[in-house]
């Protein structure tokens, strides 16, 4: 009995101590899950295992505040939200589709989103034209709004864009055992020249490959101001014209 008794609490030791390492993982690994201003679904490490498939729909947490970017389960196609709108930029047979999915509703294994009902514009300093740039003066930005950067937090691009290159994702990972190659997969990839665009990005430099590829801080899906209409990612190249302006969160 004596045995059986030690052998149980020895089980149960080694369960809760299994667990408790998890949960520390978990929390140490994403902690931006506790920031009630950066929500998320899914995990972006996951692509390299073909793992990222988890499923919950937008009609879970649709409000008119919603903004969000993300990609539907299948990882077939580039999702983002603007004050609760959901847009989506796929490929299908090689052929482009993009559109406002209005009451239509979709299963996401990704998203990044937040819940802002008040934004406060900063114009964009004119030396800052190229993604790179952009990247490096968020931060800036950000804290003279009154941002806490600490943290991952979310913003919007208003901007006129010389040029542009985006993608469109295709698939699942590609298996292969580099990160990097393992986020880019299979894509589809574009430009667009002299167009106004609407970007929703969220800057996460702590939480490279979580929120964002694993060489970015930074992750930006776009829609055109105008038709056609075009959704996707941006890619690290693009070119801005002057007197863009970035908008974040009112706290």
């Amino acid at each position: 009995m004596t045995v059986r008794i030690v052998a149980l609490f020895l089980f149960l030791t080694q369960f809760l101590s299994a667990h408790e390492l998890f949960i520390k993982e978990v929390v140490d690994h994403t902690p931006y899950l506790k920031e009630l201003r950066v929500k998320s679904i899914g995990d972006l490490r996951l692509i390299k295992s073909n793992a990222l498939n988890q499923s919950m729909r937008y009609s879970q947490i649709k409000a008119d505040d919603v903004y969000g970017i993300g990609m539907p389960k299948g990882l077939n196609s580039e999702l983002l939200i603007s004050a609760g709108d959901l847009y989506e930029g796929k490929f299908e047979k090689h052929h482009y589709h993009a559109k406002k999915l209005g009451d239509e509703d979709r299963e996401i294994a990704f998203l990044a989103y937040t819940n802002v009902k008040k934004w406060r514009s900063v114009k964009m300093p004119e030396n800052v034209v190229n993604f790179k740039q952009l990247e490096e003066t968020l931060p800036l930005l950000a804290k003279t709004a009154g941002v806490d950067t600490d943290v991952p937090f979310p913003f919007v691009l208003k901007a006129k864009v010389v040029i542009l290159q985006w993608f469109i994702v295709n698939g699942m990972g590609s298996a292969q055992p580099d990160y990097l190659s393992s986020f880019l997969r299979n894509r589809y990839i574009g430009g667009l020249e002299d167009i106004q665009i609407e970007g929703v990005g969220f800057y996460a430099h702590q939480h490279k490959g979580i929120l964002s590829a694993p060489t970015s801080s930074m992750h930006i899906h776009f829609r055109t101001l105008h038709e056609p209409l075009f959704i996707g990612h941006i890619d690290n190249y693009m070119i801005l014209e002057k007197g863009s302006e970035v908008l974040f969160p009112v706290e």
